[in-house]
């Protein structure tokens, strides 16, 4: 192990990537891109601006000046680190403090890459008495198929990001295949007919037209026209539209099917049934001061439990958060709660970074303190 430890020491890239001078040039970028980052989201945005300077390996300054995105920068400094402990570490017992620190630091870089890549974010929204386990996309959006027959619903569905015009999805439980024949991430519908084209939909649109996208994701509502083929006795274009709450509905064989462009749903391992909402206003006003959620926790196993989730309380089960979001009250006066749903495999994991990085200081700390009483 040493001597290829040795080895690895002596080659000239790994000197180079160990280099502090690295270290100390990711840091600074990290303090412009977050500094950048904060100053440009009261324009473009949240989303924009994380998508911008934290998501992205490069973006460019001024429409033509490549600038790194901290996603790189995060990379190259974690490359860094790894180099420096082949390199630059002194695995002796008196070393032992910077050893665990450093490993410590490591293990946040993990933690950022599992958290960026894992994690899933969506919202439920129920009434008072209702309970699902299935939940919603801020923005991401699918095309689902399901038949028209039972209580029980089997839905297929494709993922709306890799729709392009000329994009092929077949469905062959259902015998049917769709070609998109027009996309548009943010679209507005309107109920006149487009000249010389025919369309089927839920509630009368007619035709789409492509709008700017908004600077939040969640604002943009999106819309497409889909060629459904293997329909008797001829093909079918299908108007779709993200703002449709009601599905189009499709005749094949005998067979009556729905298809629907709805933001992206996920099973939740768990069923969540809202039992009351509350609510608490500021004095003569109509201004929410606080409101929760009492919801009942059903497993599949059978088990069941009651769960008040507040503004600053969530509900934890396994590797899902769910937060108290928002409410609505409808015209009839019925009161509705959202929550939102996190899932990510890797939360314990920046929680375990932090403890060993704070282990690896303290233990230093005492080497040093006694270090020094000894030389006294």
């Amino acid at each position: 192990m040493e001597t290829l430890r040795k080895k690895l020491q002596r080659n000239p890239a790994i000197k180079f990537c160990a280099s502090i001078k690295i270290t100390l040039v990711c840091l600074v970028l990290l303090f412009i891109l977050t500094l950048w980052g904060t100053i440009d989201q009261a324009q473009s945005g949240l989303f924009l601006a994380q998508e911008r300077f934290f998501n992205s390996f490069f973006f460019t300054f001024g429409g033509f000046i490549p600038f790194p995105g901290a996603r790189l920068v995060l990379w190259i400094l974690f490359i860094n680190l790894v180099c420096a402990a082949v390199v630059r570490l002194v695995y002796r017992w008196a070393q032992a403090g910077i050893i665990v620190t450093h490993f410590g630091l490591l293990l946040f870089f993990v933690a950022a890459f599992v958290t960026f890549h894992g994690t899933q974010e969506s919202n439920l929204t129920l009434r008072e008495g209702e309970g699902s386990n299935v939940s919603s996309a801020y923005h991401e959006w699918e095309l689902a198929v399901w038949t028209l027959k039972g209580q029980q619903r089997n839905v297929a569905a494709y993922d709306g990001r890799e729709f392009r015009p000329g994009r092929k999805m077949d469905f062959p439980e259902y015998g049917l295949s769709v070609e998109v024949a027009d996309y548009y991430p943010n679209s507005e519908a309107y109920g006149e007919r487009q000249e010389g084209v025919t369309v089927l939909n839920a509630s009368g649109i007619r035709s789409l037209k492509s709008v700017p996208l908004h600077k939040e994701p969640e604002g943009n509502i999106p819309g497409g026209i889909f060629l459904l083929r293997g329909v008797e006795p001829k093909d079918l274009r299908v108007l779709l539209y993200g703002g449709n709450e009601n599905p189009t509905e499709i005749q094949n064989k005998g067979t009556a099917y729905a298809m629907q462009l709805r933001r992206k749903t996920f099973l939740l391992p768990f069923t969540v049934r809202l039992k009351d909402f509350m609510m608490e206003f500021h004095p003569n006003t109509q201004i929410a001061r606080s409101y929760k959620s009492l919801v009942e926790v059903m497993t599949p196993d059978g088990a069941s439990r009651e769960v008040l989730i507040s503004m600053n309380q969530p509900l934890r089960h396994k590797n899902f958060t769910l937060y108290q979001s928002s409410y609505a009250i409808d015209e009839a006066g019925r009161e509705s709660s959202t929550l939102a749903v996190v899932r990510n495999a890797g939360r314990l994991l920046p929680y375990w970074a932090s403890f060993i990085t704070f282990a690896g200081l303290t233990t230093h700390l005492l080497i040093m303190a006694f270090k020094a009483k000894l030389k006294h």
